[in-house]
């Protein structure tokens, strides 16, 4: 199978043992999912199910990070503890992801269970070398203590110093010993703050980057195959994490990095800082989830694109064609639509040319006078809807 590889910036030809194992970012939960989200979660659960109907068990760990600045922010401005937001919005992502009938993961971690495992992690680093504490007991990654540090997302010292400002990062934070310097202990003094825990590396918790590295770890082992998100994550979370991974030695080493474009609404990425949100919630009230996940197979993952509401119209037609074709007593020769529609799935996870060839396969179906009989159009039919994640 072909795909593109982050760190390699060319699709990579990837030869899979039986075993494959998938770590994917998961939300930080303080907000209702929205369309980006389902397209990036959706891309990759099409991947998954590719590789399992080519015999491969796949074990996919897709984190929550409930342990994270942005969350304590809404929760204060609800009045409610932050733990109980998280866990109300987790529960929501999950209900989506369930609608969209994307496959549940191996394993859900929340970065809230693994908190002394993280503090053990970035005491390693301090032992190291590779991290130092300010005179606050905050720790920071020393980036050059690390000589490849950048050479995961190949951005411009420029661009990564606008990068790690504009997502929760402090380039300009003074004491540090380089401005790209990431947190990964944050030290807490403050009794009534909400979210502080002790450990061997003191009183305080954890950065955001950091913990991705440790439940990795924990529960894929030494090596992960394909390690995933979207394309934001690039710079600064999963260069930290990389940097991590190496310096700890027995942190997960990555084989292959693959990112999500985003889905953009008004011409801007959907975000919640920029309230352009299309929320999935919105959309089941008035199509159906196959509807919905066949319009997201429409983008590419790699190139994303402009949501336009109106697609969910064309592939809600596309819906009933698929089930017209499912109960008609016709059908075709369909092996060389097989054969073309798993290339397809093989070259860069080509989602769009693979429902562009489903869609022949439907409406030469609905157009045939042949009978069924032994053709088994249907049951190819049935085979790229199940490799696609679509019931009807």
């Amino acid at each position: 199978m072909k795909l593109y590889n982050t760190a390699e910036k060319k699709i990579s030809t990837l030869n899979f043992s039986d075993q494959v194992r998938m770590y994917l970012c998961g939300i930080t939960p303080y907000d209702s999912a929205h369309m980006g989200h389902a397209f990036t979660f959706t891309m990759y659960d099409v991947l998954q199910r590719y590789l399992e109907y080519k015999n491969h068990t796949v074990t996919i760990v897709r984190n929550v990070t409930d342990v994270d600045e942005p969350i304590y922010k809404k929760a204060a401005e609800l009045g409610i503890p932050y733990i109980v937001l998280a866990e109300r919005e987790t529960k929501k992502f999950q209900a989506v992801m369930q609608q969209l009938h994307i496959s549940q993961p191996f394993a859900e971690p929340r970065a809230s269970e693994y908190i002394h495992q993280i503090a053990d992690a970035a005491k390693k680093l301090l032992d190291n070398g590779t991290a130092y504490r300010l005179e606050n007991d905050d720790i920071y990654f020393d980036i050059k203590a690390f000589a490849q540090f950048g050479e995961l997302s190949h951005f411009s010292p420029k661009l990564q110093h606008d990068f790690m400002r504009d997502r929760g990062g402090d380039p300009e934070r003074p004491g540090k010993r380089n401005t790209l310097d990431f947190l990964l202990w944050k030290s807490v003094t403050d009794s009534d703050d909400p979210a502080q825990w002790h450990t061997v590396v003191g009183n305080g918790r954890p950065g955001w980057h950091i913990e991705c590295s440790v439940m990795s770890s924990s529960l894929l082992g030494p090596t992960i195959d394909i390690h995933g998100g979207g394309m934001d994550l690039i710079f600064p979370h999963h260069e930290a994490e990389h940097a991590q991974n190496e310096t700890l030695g027995a942190a997960s080493l990555v084989q292959h990095w693959m990112h999500v474009a985003p889905l953009l609404y008004h011409g801007e990425k959907m975000s919640k800082s920029l309230g352009n949100l299309v929320f999935a919630k919105t959309l089941f009230t008035e199509y159906e989830p196959a509807a919905i996940r066949l319009a997201l197979l429409k983008y590419h993952y790699r190139i994303g694109g402009e949501w336009v509401d109106d697609l969910i119209k064309d592939t809600t037609n596309d819906i009933s064609e698929i089930r017209r074709a499912l109960h008609s007593n016709h059908g075709i020769d369909a092996s060389r639509h097989l054969e073309v529609f798993c290339a397809a799935i093989e070259n860069d996870l080509d989602t769009p040319e693979a429902a562009r060839i489903m869609r022949q396969l439907v409406t030469g179906i609905i157009d045939s006078t042949e009978p069924e009989s032994e053709l088994g159009s249907k049951k190819v039919l049935q085979t790229m809807l199940g490799i696609l994640g679509i019931v009807v």
